[in-house]
């Protein structure tokens, strides 16, 4: 115990430069800083009673959009805790980014431990993943805090499914299912090609050593995964018709060249297909090292007799998942991003990159077991040596700015942050939002309304009594028979409720909220609420969640009451404290 404390005190102090800047006052800058704004929108929406947020209502001039349903919850929902505590988004974002690199740290430690049983093993592959290249891209270049999410959990899920091998019981299982969850929660792209492949790898595994019973607890991990996150991704896939889905990139323009993947020179600048030169691809040298010793240890491995078989088929499986993915980040494989739709929602080619940074430390855990104490020591102080060396000077800020949330808020939003004198951000009418999506048939508007509700008639009365951007009330006097408008964009969830009947929605010529309104004194409602699809999702996750918290109560409770006189096994033990 006291050698794993140790040993976790030098981990961290190892990965603090990869994060000490996230923990001071200054801000930096990153290529997605309209991040800052997403955040702003979803607490927002949360703070209108909104769970799960659906609709960001200051987007599109403040006609809306349908943002939060389509993009990653889970840093949002942890950054909410901060702004909870009064903690500014750029601070908070901050944190968050330093909560990725420890995470997955941490995360790769007990993976480490799991499989090798060693601690000095399991530090050396905790810092090959934190100072690989494409890490230092994602938090101080990209800001892509989502993917750095998604990233930082891969080896809790592959440490979940290595656990599951050695002993299928339910814990484990929920263990696996619980982190597929959070890594949907956390990226779509990400969620889409991890998941499928860790579970085909570690399914083949099973196929291959013989272990076929695991497969059903493979499947039943994979389904208690998809239920916990079913709030999420089952009204992406029925709502998705219901926005405009035009990409700014062509993901034909994102593949990086051969060379570029083994050095490329370090910028702070975008991928841009017009100079390939101005993004860092880099796999990293150290990670090529060990990619290229995997390679010869699973080749020498079909020659012998092996005992292992298990872990074995496991080497050799992530050894190919690594050469597969670095062919797909190669324009020879553009026939496969031609013809299958799901891989094009990986954006970038490049983006693959994430595969080959957890992929790599993954390999050196099972090379150090294939060859000799001394030679694996040996590797594993190289290894540290070489990422600090080649590494260290990427994981700092390229400019260094006081920027604060109005900063933001100035440029990204258009009346949450006004200068003197503006009646919108001067900024904001440069913006073209376009990661934010419309609904269909919808056309984004070049002015902020100077009302929510309008009438085309100057006699008409309109006295408005509750101004929520989500559920909105208003008393109406008209004389004759007319059309309002509502100044939000028509989506599903709309609904308008007059005199408590509900009205037939209609779209203007931008795709706004029209309804017809009879003459005479009105009480008018206007509110956002869940569709079927998002209703029916919701109970999904909910009865997933009080089930498995049940059962976990449940199981906790009858160890404890069964085995008064002996020591109480342990359901679920901490990852971090599992014994040498």
């Amino acid at each position: 115990m006291k050698t794993k404390v140790i040993y976790l005190i030098l981990l961290i102090a190892l990965i603090f430069p990869t994060f000490s800047f996230f923990l001071g006052n200054k801000m930096f800058t990153f290529n997605d800083e309209t991040q800052i704004a997403n955040f702003h929108q979803y607490f927002k929406a949360l703070d209108l009673g909104q769970f799960p947020p659906r609709w960001a209502p200051d987007m599109q001039f403040e006609y809306g959009s349908p943002f939060p349903s389509f993009n990653y919850q889970l840093p949002y929902y942890l950054g909410y805790l901060g702004h909870l505590a009064g903690i500014d988004i750029t601070i908070t974002f901050k944190l968050l980014l330093a909560l990725t690199l420890v995470v997955g740290a941490f995360g790769f430690y007990a993976l480490g431990i799991s499989l090798t049983g060693s601690n000095l093993f399991a530090l050396g592959a905790a810092v090959l993943y934190t100072y690989t290249p494409y890490q230092s891209i994602d938090h101080y270049v990209r800001g892509a805090i989502g993917e750095s999410f998604a990233l930082a959990l891969f080896p809790w899920l592959f440490y979940g499914l290595v656990k599951l091998f050695k002993k299928d019981i339910p814990a484990n299982r929920i263990w696996v299912g619980v982190t597929v969850a959070l890594i949907l929660l956390s990226h779509q792209p990400a969620a889409l090609f991890s998941i499928p492949l860790f579970f085909i790898i570690f399914g083949l595994t099973g196929i291959f050593s013989k272990k076929l019973s695991l497969l059903i607890s493979l499947i039943k991990s994979l389904l208690l995964g998809l239920a916990l996150s079913a709030y999420y991704w089952i009204p992406v896939i029925f709502e998705k018709r219901f926005i405009q889905t035009q990409s700014a990139f062509n993901y034909k323009d994102q593949f990086p060249f051969v060379w570029q993947l083994i050095f490329s020179r370090w910028t702070y600048t975008g991928a841009n297909p017009f100079s390939p030169d101005t993004f860092s691809f880099q796999i990293g040298i150290p990670n090529l090292i060990v990619l290229l010793l995997a390679s010869i240890l699973v080749v020498a491995s079909f020659s012998k007799n092996i005992k292992d078989k298990v872990e074995t088929w496991q080497f050799r499986l992530v050894t190919l998942s690594t050469f597969l993915v670095i062919f797909l980040m190669n324009i020879r494989s553009i026939n496969i991003w031609n013809y299958l739709p799901l891989i094009k929602e990986i954006q970038f080619p490049w983006r693959l990159l994430m595969f080959t940074t957890f992929f790599t430390p993954v390999l050196f855990l099972y090379v150090v077991r294939k060859i000799s104490p001394a030679k694996a020591n040996l590797l594993t102080a190289i290894t540290i040596f070489l990422s600090l060396i080649f590494n260290l000077s990427y994981f700092k800020p390229g400019l260094v700015v006081d920027y604060n949330d109005s900063y933001y808020f100035h440029r990204f939003l258009p009346r949450a942050a006004l200068k003197p004198g503006e009646t919108i951000s001067g900024s904001y009418l440069q913006h073209t939002e376009d990661y934010v999506p419309l609904p269909k048939g919808a056309i984004r508007p070049r002015s902020l309304p100077t009302s929510k509700l309008s009438s085309t008639f100057f006699d008409t009365k309109i006295n408005t009594t509750s101004s929520n951007p989500l559920l909105f009330r208003a008393e109406v006097e008209n004389r004759v028979a007319e059309t309002l408008s509502f100044h939000s964009f028509n989506y599903p969830g709309w609904e308008v409720t007059v005199d408590g009947f509900k009205s037939k929605i209609k779209n203007n010529d931008i795709g706004a909220i029209t309804f017809d309104l009879t003459p005479g004194k009105h009480n008018l409602v206007i509110t956002f609420v869940d569709t079927p699809v998002r209703l029916f999702s919701n109970i999904i996750s909910l009865g997933t969640i009080v089930f498995t918290t049940a059962y976990l109560i449940y199981q906790l409770v009858t160890r404890l009451c069964c085995h008064r006189s002996r020591k109480p096994k342990v359901l679920l033990k901490w990852p971090l404290m599992l014994p040498k």
